[in-house]
């Protein structure tokens, strides 16, 4: 059970921090809502890489596959434009993420998952 926690606890942490860098590095993405905003975003890619991301990859492992790995980009562009979509539902107080355009997408996935990708990576070794 600690061990889980513990997990989760990193995980959102890695997602709070690849959504800011994506959120520093591209112009085209902006947000309202401070620290708030981090965490309930981070909170909500996390259970959609959970609950989500699974099914998606197995429906396009076809694609998956003959992209040699590249559909993969997509399907990381769909979960952050299904994240913008849920707060925009759920309307939490002061907080709004907006993305512009499917290329801006494409590359905050692009960049989301590299950062992502590099914090587990570093992690794994400073453990």
């Amino acid at each position: 059970m600690k061990r889980t926690l513990k997990k989760i606890g990193f995980s959102l942490a890695f997602n709070i921090g690849a959504l800011y860098l994506t959120i520093s590095l591209l112009e085209e993405i902006s947000f309202t809502g401070g620290w708030a905003f981090f965490v309930v975003t981070g909170v909500l890619i996390g259970l959609l890489n959970v609950i989500l991301k699974p099914i998606l990859k197995f429906v396009s492992m076809p694609l998956i596959f003959f992209s040699a790995g590249f559909f993969l980009i997509v399907i990381n562009a769909a979960i952050l434009w299904i994240a913008d979509q849920l707060l925009a539902i759920l309307d939490f107080t002061n907080i709004d993420f907006v993305i512009s355009g499917a290329l801006n997408f494409l590359l905050a996935a692009i960049i989301f998952g590299l950062i992502n990708w590099f914090e587990h990576w570093l992690f794994k070794r400073l453990k």
